[in-house]
């Protein structure tokens, strides 16, 4: 049952679990008597946009448990609106009303599981950690959900053995907040009453108590995975196009290629997770690169699941780890979890395509021909301890070392690093964080280095936001299993906003500034200064104006600059979302030194219609140096994914780009369609496609076929 009890401003709202009587069949009908007989939570509020104010209808919650699971379940009655509930991929369900439980497990407050529902009960589910959010976290928990005359129902049942808890055979108390999104209202509501933007979420939770899980782990988790690909591909030496008419298979199972994922619950809260021979085909393609007069290398977005399970466990202050820099892996190892306030991440991984570094100046022992061939070992260790009330003490080392590899030996690069950091939270919205690391890197050459950095700030939420961030780093230092692309600078950057609550059609209006100063040691320099205003019109539309003026120092030469922008999110019924942008700017070209012009727009499209989704993303550029022949570049990127069931799906992703430089042109498609059977997390199969087309050269350069199967297997 849930019950919520009479507390005082200092006691958080406490609700109970008790031991369901019965089997609980997860089929969205809060139909069996231990449902029934449960009392119930509800007085929800407002907490966004705006704060308080109750939903529409009403909205009750229950709380169950067995030795398998945890038991949710939800009833939205005497809503008088049509409700957003539609078929849809795993984690595409922003759009749709939506339930979000939200559990801190440890009762810390700094951490926890988030898990939101659409009506259907079609699942997303995320990782908060100290104000970092996991997105692309995922486990397996099964629920369902129905939408009846005016509202509707959920189950959901969370397996003891998807979560980690503490280690104990006592009742246990965990933190609470169940939350409710109206999206046709832009609105959200919770229980208990939450603040907007607090930077720890879990502050605020109300008090689970009488959870009851086994007083062991999770037991092994097995995920074996065949893929059988064949892949053609431009030849390297001899630069000729790929014969597309033949298969090279002999032997048959050449193309074959078995992996393992494992998973092993040591304690309730304590685990090792390994991969061997991990494919990544059906993760999507990443974004194409069309920038102009781009100073520093792209950063990809993480999105291969051994990488992303348990992720915020290894992030710290000074973004240590970059995990795209680890390519291809051989294997992989992790040790995670938390013993009492002490969390620890323990990562080890062979890489077989190492690559180069990123820094502007090069690493020794980590350029583009010192890692060509050779195999990199990358290991992290992150330990962080509970501190400073619901703050944090971290401590980071990293070490990456070139080795040799079956196709070429001797060893290359060594690098090491450490790094300690700290997050204290004091007065409602505020967070000081701070942290020193060190680095050395060993080639050819040595290079030692340090970094120091610093930041205060109260987070944005109605009324006053702002802070100040500043960061110190010398020369030599170097972040090989980071994205560090330059050293030896000083940066002091600051921000300050104000949200203002408002009656009528604009619910809140954000005007704000923003400063900062970069300057290098060599005397180059980057000055900004801007301003900007937002506006939330209705709750579901965001215009945001901006601008600001700046100066820029590089190798001797300076330019002034200036930069203007404007923005719109919203949406246009239950089946529409646009996110159009404009922006134009002058500041350096970095390959002229001299002043450039840059224009640039593109617009964000996303449709629904039952289990079809059509997102639709534009964007193009124009750079003119002063005196040169414009550059141009555009971006075309669209995915069609057509849900069947909540079970099977499939998609289609387009994307063209193309640059038209001074140096030369380039034109690319890529066409990637892709069939999906997905039970939960771990149990799938995967039917797809791959091509890229050189359009300047008219050919294929690269074609993909793959097929795979997983199953996930919890003896």
């Amino acid at each position: 049952m849930l019950a919520v009890l009479n507390a005082s401003a200092q006691t958080p709202p406490r609700a109970q679990a008790v031991v369901a009587g019965g089997a609980v069949v997860i089929d969205g009908a809060l139909t069996e008597p231990d449902w029934a007989s449960a009392p119930v939570t509800t007085g929800f509020l407002q907490y966004t946009p705006t704060e308080g104010g109750a939903p529409p209808g009403r909205t009750e919650v229950r709380i169950l448990q067995d030795d398998a699971a945890l038991y949710v379940g939800v009833r939205v009655t005497g809503t008088g609106y049509p409700i957003r509930a539609r078929v849809s991929a795993r984690e595409r369900i922003n759009a749709d009303d939506q339930i979000g439980v939200y559990l801190d497990t440890f009762h810390d407050g700094r951490s926890g599981y988030i898990f939101y529902l659409n009506p259907l009960g079609i699942q997303q589910d995320i990782r908060h950690n100290s104000g970092d959010w996991n997105v692309n976290w995922d486990t397996a928990f099964r629920s369902a959900g129905q939408v009846i005359h005016d509202g509707y129902e959920l189950e959901i049942a969370l397996p003891w053995r998807s979560l980690k808890f503490p280690r104990t055979a006592d009742d246990q108390t965990w933190g609470l907040i169940v939350t409710r999104k109206v999206p046709h209202l832009g609105t959200k509501y919770a229980w208990p009453d939450i603040s907007l933007n607090k930077p720890l979420l879990f502050s605020e939770a109300g008090d689970l108590v009488g959870v009851r899980p086994p007083p062991v782990g999770s037991g092994l988790e097995l995920i074996p995975t065949l893929t059988a690909s064949q892949l053609w591909a431009v030849d390297e030496q001899t630069d000729q196009p790929p014969d597309l008419s033949s298969l090279d298979l002999d032997p048959w199972w050449r193309a074959l290629r078995p992996s393992l994922d494992l998973r092993l619950g040591i304690t309730p809260d304590l685990g090792l997770a390994a991969t061997a021979n991990p494919d990544f085909s059906q993760v999507e393609s990443d974004l194409a690169d069309v920038r102009l007069n781009a100073r520093f290398a792209f950063q990809f977005t993480e999105r291969r699941p051994f990488f992303l399970d348990g992720i915020d466990l290894y992030r710290d202050t000074a973004e240590t780890l970059y995990s795209r820099s680890i390519a291809e892996p051989v294997y992989g190892v992790k040790l995670s979890g938390r013993e009492g306030p002490l969390s620890v991440g323990v990562l080890h991984v062979l890489d077989q395509s190492p690559l180069p570094s990123v820094h502007e100046d090069g690493a020794p022992g980590f350029s583009e021909d010192e890692v060509a061939d050779r195999w990199a070992s990358n290991t992290l260790t992150r330990l962080k301890l509970d501190a400073f009330g619901e703050g944090w003490i971290g401590l980071t080392v990293a070490d990456k070392r070139i080795l040799a590899s079956p196709t070429r030996g001797g060893s290359a690069g060594i690098h090491g690093g450490a790094s300690a950091d700290l997050g204290i939270p004091f007065a409602d919205r505020w967070l000081a964080r701070a942290s020193t690391s060190a680095s050395h890197t060993q080639g050819a050459e040595s290079l030692w280095g340090s970094e120091v950095g610093a930041s205060v700030i109260r987070s944005s939420g109605l009324g006053t936001g702002g802070g100040i961030e500043g960061l110190w780093r010398s020369g030599g230092y170097r972040q090989e299993l980071g994205f560090l692309n330059q050293s030896g600078l000083t940066s002091v950057e600051a921000f300050i906003d104000h949200t203002f609550a408002t009656p009528g059609p604009i619910s809140t209006f954000t005007p704000s500034g923003y400063a900062s100063v970069w300057q290098e040691d060599d005397g180059d320099h980057f000055y900004t200064l801007g301003l900007s205003q937002a506006l939330l019109v209705e709750g579901i539309h965001r215009l945001v104006l901006e601008g600001g003026a700046g100066q820029r120092r590089q190798s001797a030469a300076e330019v002034p600059g200036y930069w203007l922008a404007t923005s719109w999110d919203g949406q246009l019924g239950s089946l529409l979302e646009l996110s159009p942008w404009l922006s134009t700017s002058r500041s350096m070209d970095f390959g002229t030194l001299g002043p450039a012009n840059t224009h640039d727009a593109g617009i964000t499209v996303i449709l629904r219609s039952a289990g079809v989704r059509l997102d639709t993303e534009i964007s193009g550029s124009r750079h003119v140096p002063d005196g040169l022949d414009p550059e141009l570049a555009h971006l075309l990127r669209t995915t069609l994914t057509w849900q069947w069931s909540r079970t099977l799906g499939a998609r289609l992703l387009v994307q063209e780009s193309r640059r038209l430089q001074a140096e030369g042109s380039s034109q690319e498609l890529l066409l990637s369609p892709l069939l999906t059977w997905l039970d939960v997390p771990g149990t799938a199969a995967y039917l797809g496609w791959t091509e890229r087309v050189d359009l300047v050269a008219g050919g294929t350069v690269e074609r993909i076929a793959f097929a795979k199967i997983s199953v996930l297997l919890r003896p």
